[in-house]
Order: C-alpha cells, then structure tokens, then sequence
C-alpha cells in the first residue's frame, strides 16, 4: 500500500524522498526532521532538504514557535485544489502570451493521441468549437459519453449526424441507429466542419486505448463524406429491410437526408434528379 501511495504522490508531482517524507509527516504530526529522519532511515540532511522542499510546494507546514522545528501535513485533497487553481492561472496566462504571438498553423500532420483521457478531451473540444457540422459514428458507451455535448452542440444550431449502434434520444440531432459492427471495443470516428477528424478504437470499457489519431489535414472532407455516406446508407439499408416501406417512402427519406447532409456537387445535382423522378 505505502509503495502505491508514494507512486500516487508522485504522480502529484513529489520526489520519492518526499513521497516517503509527507506519509511519514503524516503519520506522526508535529514529528521533528531529525524524527521523519529516523522514521525513513535516511540521512538527516537529505531528509531536511526534502522537508523543506515540502514546505515550499505547501505540502506541510512547518511550527517554527517551538524550541524544535516541528511539521504537520496538509491534507492531500486541499494541495491538489491549490494546484489546479495556480495551474488554471498559469494556463490563462500563458494562452494570453500566445495570443500576442503571430504562430503559422502547422497541424497538417496526423497527431497520435495516446490515453483514453486525450481522446475524450479532444473530442470535448471539437465538438465545443463546431460552427456548422458534426458527424460521429461510433459505438454506444462513447457517444453516452459525450451525449450532453452534441446535445448543447445542436441547441447552439450546429447540425449533427450520429451514427450509433443502438437508438439514443438525442433532440436535435439526426440519430442513425444500425447494427453492432462485430469488433472488441469502442470505435469512435468524430468530424467536426469537415476540417479535422479524430478517430480511435479503445477497449469495450474504455479504459485503454488501442489507437487514435487526430488530424486538421486535407483528409478531412474525404472522412466527413464518407462516414455521411455510410450513415445515410444503413439509414436506407434498415429501410428496405423493415416491412412496411414503399419505394417512395425509401425514396423520400433519402432526399431528405441527402438535402441536409449531401455535397454540391454534379453528383448531388445527378442523385436528386432520379430521386425526384416520379415512379413509372
């Protein structure tokens, strides 16, 4: 347990010996250095380096009224609330800095993203910045997830198109429901404005990525059409599959769906004349 702690910690941003240091502080309050050196079998000078190390990051706090320099520990949950805020304040800062910086766009490239934690993020933030179009094609637990963003999405007038494994309630979004596609995992593939893309695959829980990517290169009006495509086609596939459907009912939906979400292009012009030619 105590191993684990220190690697928390540490995750935290404490050195090992202030790791050990702070468990033992607050294992034995108002213990001296030369005490917490004892307690870590560690030599008294590197142990009061790492004390006084502790009381600059505000980890514990140091009585200097009594004969003896004494140290209490600050409870883990108050230090990482300080840090957030300062690193808030930094990250405003910063962003303020680099506003003043004329910076030409270098994100033609395709990114690797390498957590599950960077994949939701990221699409968080396409999904936020999205002016005119979203589209996701991904399995159920993904888009749960990100559910109350396409939501507030749509509500801002953002046209979106989710393509999902099973029927969701989602106002305002045109929902396309088909079938589990068959692999393990979670796929999310998620298109913002037909300017940049993400696509990942995680494990079924979601705890690991496998892979992902994001990219704002040219490929990204490729993936929007193809993954439009590939919604409207199962819209239609389950269509003429379901009893009870005419032609023109088949026919109908897709000039809608085409109207909404189709390209200018010839082909659209071509596609809406022969949707619109009357049954012989």
């Amino acid at each position: 347990m105590s191993n684990s702690l220190e690697y928390l910690l540490m995750e935290i941003g404490l050195s090992g010996l202030e790791a050990e240091a702070y468990l033992a502080v607050l294992a034995e309050p108002d213990s001296t250095g030369y005490r917490i050196s004892q307690v870590l079998g560690k030599p008294a000078p590197n142990t009061y380096k790492a004390l006084d190390s502790l009381v600059n990051k505000g980890a514990i706090l140091a009585d200097e009224g009594s004969r003896s320099r004494t140290f209490t520990a600050v409870p883990i949950r108050e230090q990482v609330l300080r840090k957030n805020r300062r690193l808030d304040m930094l990250a405003d800062e910063i962003e303020r800095g680099l506003e003043r910086i004329h910076r030409p766009k270098s994100e033609d490239g395709v990114y690797k993203l390498s957590t599950v934690h960077q994949v939701m993020v990221r699409a968080e933030r396409m999904i936020e910045n999205a002016r005119d179009t979203l589209i996701a094609d991904a399995d159920n637990l993904p888009l749960k997830k990100l559910s109350d963003n396409f939501l507030s999405a749509a509500e801002r007038g953002v046209r979106v198109l989710l393509h999902g494994r099973e029927t969701m309630n989602m106002p305002g979004c045109e929902f396309i429901s088909s079938v589990t596609e068959g692999w393990q995992g979670d796929m999310l593939v998620l298109i913002a404005d037909s300017s940049e893309y993400l696509i990942a695959f995680m494990s079924e829980d979601m705890r690991s990525l496998i892979q992902g990517v994001w990219s704002r290169n040219f490929l990204a009006p490729c993936i929007y059409r193809g993954y439009m495509i590939k919604a409207l086609f199962y819209r239609i596939s389950m269509m003429v599959g379901e009893d009870g459907n005419s032609l023109k009912e088949i026919r109908t939906e897709l000039l809608r769906l085409w109207d909404s979400w189709g390209y200018d292009d010839s082909g659209k012009e071509a596609l809406e004349q022969v949707l619109r030619k009357p049954d012989n």
